[in-house]
């Protein structure tokens, strides 16, 4: 009897054990207890430092995962999270956590370790400063014709006393442009060209997206917004593809029409597009979605789209060969005249955005004009460079002028030369690769 009762009590007590045991556990609703001692709250870092990640963790059951990570002032992903071994359910952090992304910009951020017992997680913020790498141009590329049926991507050497071959395309030419983000270039023909993307760091090939040859132009509008780059064709289809030459957005022009310009204005495509049979225009907004909810009728050949902020975006041409400004409010779906004088007879060939309020024409006269939109006025800027194409290089305050021969940079401010080059073959278009 005596034994019986000493193996029930036995019993009871496991059962007492086990049942708190469990309890506990149920009970379990707060994640593990992380203390940072290193970084210090705002400690200020430059981008390629490495950060000494120093911390304690501790569980009262266990830790399964460990993770360091930085996020943004918005507690977006900067950098992504670097996992930490687990030991037991008290243990200290001692690692280092580099912060390898050269597109951060300076400001505040938050360093971030986050643990979990399997149950529940904890996160616990150190806030940062950091500081970024500074923003150079590297090189000025140049697309040049050889003949009809080639086209070569060089760029300007350090010292600009010639023009260095690159790369090499067969086809027409209809695009280009050159992603600093991803240190890419991008080539797109007309009729025979193909739409590439290089990795400009050995030239390799990205992608390759073949023209279809017939009597009809295959690609006939080009768009780039430093990321991402968007194509459209004379059967009114529009893609836009990334760096690799992904998908990531598809569109199609009315029917009967194809698209020549495009641009996006604050997540909405904006879209010159033509009738196939007659000289109708219109200027069509689509959903980021890529449907078309609005038009409006445009009489000029559209050149250039600048945006001028998320709600309008400058619309640079000619009407019947005579330069045209006009303002497109997105919103209210109306292109109206901002600038009620007649240009310098001649045609527009090319426009740049300085600023919100400040544009750079280049005129077939061989005029540069500066454009200012708050006072209406429309002065000239230079003179004798009749520009194919021109860039502003927000970097060193400079702006870059393509002529059919010849790219010349000035000092914005004064308008005076910093450097000029001739080319032997004509110049297409010129892009500006920085190192981020």
């Amino acid at each position: 009897m005596r034994i019986v009762k000493k193996i029930v009590s036995l019993f009871c007590l496991i059962y007492i054990t086990f049942f708190f045991s469990c309890k506990k556990k149920e009970d379990d609703n707060f994640g593990p207890a992380v203390t940072i001692s290193s970084p210090a709250e705002n400690q200020s870092y430059n981008v390629f430092d490495v950060i000494q990640v120093n911390a304690s963790v501790r569980d009262e059951t266990q830790i399964t995962s460990l993770s360091v990570s930085l996020e943004d002032a918005n507690y977006n992903v900067a950098i992504p999270a670097l996992s930490i071994p687990v030991s037991s359910p008290s243990m200290t952090i001692n690692t280092q956590y580099a912060l390898d992304n050269i597109h951060l910009e300076s400001g505040f951020y938050y360093l971030l370790i986050t643990a979990s017992d399997g149950k529940n997680d904890s996160h616990t913020y150190q806030k940062i400063y950091l500081t970024a790498i500074p923003k150079v141009r590297k090189n000025i590329y140049v697309v040049t014709a050889v003949n009809n049926s080639q086209t070569h991507l060089s760029y300007i050497d350090s010292t600009f006393t010639s023009i260095v071959p690159s790369i090499n395309f067969s086809g027409d030419f209809i695009g280009s442009s050159i992603s600093s983000y991803f240190q890419m270039g991008y080539m797109c023909g007309n009729y025979t060209g193909n739409f590439t993307g290089i990795n400009l760091n050995d030239n390799s090939l990205q992608f390759n997206i073949a023209a279809s040859t017939s009597s009809n132009p295959c690609f006939t509008g080009y768009y780039a917004d430093g990321k991402n780059i968007y194509v459209a064709r004379y059967d009114g289809f529009i893609k836009g593809v990334d760096y690799s030459g992904n998908s990531i957005f598809i569109a199609n022009s009315k029917s009967g029409f194809y698209t020549q310009k495009l641009c996006f204005n604050n997540g909405y495509l904006i879209a010159e597009e033509k009738d196939k049979t007659s000289a109708t225009k219109k200027i069509v907004t689509h959903y980021s979605t890529g449907v078309a909810f609005q038009e409006c009728f445009v009489t000029q050949d559209v050149v250039m789209f600048c945006e001028k902020d998320l709600q309008n975006i400058f619309v640079f041409g000619n009407s019947s060969g005579q330069g045209v400004i006009q303002l497109f409010d997105r919103t209210n779906n109306n292109l109206w005249n901002p600038y009620n004088y007649t240009l310098p007879p001649g045609s527009i060939l090319s426009a740049v955005k300085i600023d919100e309020n400040t544009y750079l024409i280049g005129h077939s006269n061989g005029t540069i004009y500066k454009y200012e939109y708050l006072n209406s006025s429309l002065t000239t800027y230079l003179t004798g460079y009749t520009a194919i194409q021109l860039k502003y290089d927000d970097v060193t305050n400079e702006v870059c002028v393509a002529e059919t021969n010849r790219v010349s940079t000035f000092y914005y401010s004064t308008a005076t030369l910093n450097k000029s080059i001739n080319s032997a073959e004509t110049v297409l278009d010129i892009n500006l690769l920085f190192n981020r």
